[in-house]
């Protein structure tokens, strides 16, 4: 799942890899919160994820260990910070398998589809607000979009966006590359603006969030 919303065919991708000898790792962090993940039937060599999209606590150190990503390399912190991931959480484990418990209980598949309605809603109303720009594929019957959209708005730079709407209305966004450089290079834009959702939000959380939106590029809009 990509932070423009768009669901890749990860099985076929898997497939395709191992066909040709190669070894696949799968960036799972967007997609387990949300949807259930057979990884025997996945059949990845590698599946990675992270506890703090499952409602858990950050983890010690993440991106002052590397300093750019593109698609060929990376390029990694001056000594000590790039060797430093963080000291081994036993606490923090515990926890995550209590996380993992409670999404359980609820059910990944019911969380899954009550996303998908919420999901679409959040791209209509985004896309309804004039000078709004909603990146990835719109919705269909054979295309879901996560619950999430990344936008930028014309002439406001994402992080006024994401700050105002904090400051002004207490709705919290967040903006920059989303630990998605290459992705942000390809689109043409340093940064981007998203609004991400779960199963406790509601559409009268995402009325909220756009009549904050609208105020928000009403405000910056009158210093032209």
């Amino acid at each position: 799942m990509a932070s423009i919303a768009s669901a890749l065919p990860i099985y076929d991708i898997v497939h395709w890899a191992h066909a040709v000898g190669a070894k696949v790792l799968v960036d799972a962090c967007q997609s387990v919160p949300h949807m259930a993940v057979d990884v025997q039937r996945l059949d990845a060599d590698f599946l990675v994820a992270s506890s703090h999209k499952l409602f858990f606590l950050l983890h010690f150190r993440w991106g002052e260990m590397i300093s750019d990503v593109f698609l060929d390399h990376s390029t990694f912190a001056e000594p000590p910070s790039r060797f430093e991931a963080g000291t081994p959480a036993i606490g923090e484990a515990i926890g995550l398998g209590a996380a993992i418990d409670y999404l359980s209980a609820i059910g990944m598949q019911k969380i899954h589809d009550y996303e998908v309605d919420l999901a679409n809603y959040l791209y209509e109303s985004l896309r309804s607000v004039p000078g709004v720009h909603v990146y990835g594929p719109a919705p269909s019957q054979t295309v879901f979009r996560a619950a999430l959209c990344s936008f930028n708005v014309e002439n406001i730079h994402p992080t006024d966006i994401a700050t105002f709407l904090d400051q002004q209305h207490g709705v919290a966004i967040r903006s920059g590359h989303h630990c998605a450089q290459p992705l942000h290079r390809h689109l043409g834009v340093s940064a981007s603006a998203r609004a991400s959702l779960h199963f406790y939000n509601t559409k009268e959380d995402v009325d909220a969030f756009i009549h904050a939106l609208v105020d928000t590029i009403n405000f910056f809009s009158s210093f032209k």
